[in-house]
Order: C-alpha cells, then sequence, then structure tokens
C-alpha cells in the first residue's frame, strides 16, 4: 500500500524538523529507557524524539510500541522506576502519571540535552 501525498509532506517534515533538532547534538545520550506500569522500553534518542513528537500531536495520548518493550531484571526496573539508575549514556523516564506538559516539557528537555544547556 502506498502512502498519500499528505502523508509523504508529513514525513519529509517531520525529518526536517528531527534534522534540525539534531544539528549540533552530542551523542552522550544512547538510549531512554521508559517505564510504564511494571514495564520498560528501550528507545534510542530518535526514536524517543520521534515518539515525544507525536504523542504532543496526538493531546498526550500514546500507546508504547511492543516492539520496543525490553526485558529488565526487577532490581534494575526498580531502579529505574525510582530514578536511581543513573549513567552519562542511559536516560530514564518514568510515565506514570505523565500528562501534556510533561511531553511537553520533555521536547524541552531533549532539546536542551542536546544543546548541552
Amino acid at each position: 500500500m502506498s502512502e498519500t501525498l499528505t502523508e509523504t509532506f508529513a514525513r519529509f517534515a517531520e525529518d526536517a524538523e528531527f534534522r534540525n533538532w539534531n544539528e549540533g547534538r552530542t551523542p552522550e545520550c544512547r538510549f531512554i529507557y521508559v517505564c510504564q506500569d511494571g514495564s520498560v522500553w528501550k528507545f534510542k534518542p530518535e526514536e524517543w524524539w520521534r515518539f515525544v513528537t507525536k504523542v504532543i500531536r496526538n493531546n498526550g495520548a500514546y500507546t508504547l510500541p511492543v516492539t520496543k518493550q525490553s526485558q529488565v531484571h526487577s532490581k534494575n526496573l526498580s531502579a529505574i522506576e525510582n530514578g536511581e539508575f543513573r549513567s552519562n549514556t542511559i536516560r530514564c523516564v518514568n510515565l506514570n502519571r505523565w500528562k501534556l506538559t510533561d511531553w511537553t516539557e520533555e521536547l524541552h528537555a531533549i532539546s536542551a540535552e542536546s544543546s548541552g544547556t
């Protein structure tokens, strides 16, 4: 099934938006682990940026992709949920009780992280 012209333009616009965001970004953070209701999903920064952007466009509605779900030891899950898991190359996000404002702040945090501010 081929995509419509509108879908093609939307994809190109998103790609351009991502490239603009990604300019000058330092590759410190390599993975984002997302925790919700006892499960964990693993994203690369570009995937996380695209997901956050999509959630904002959907007014906070989302479904975490099954393909990104990860098996995590219960000790590590607890550390991720409590924000105790720290590393320069890994970022952990607990989505329990997130609202649209949290998603918007996350997009700004990702942008600040990429510019080093």
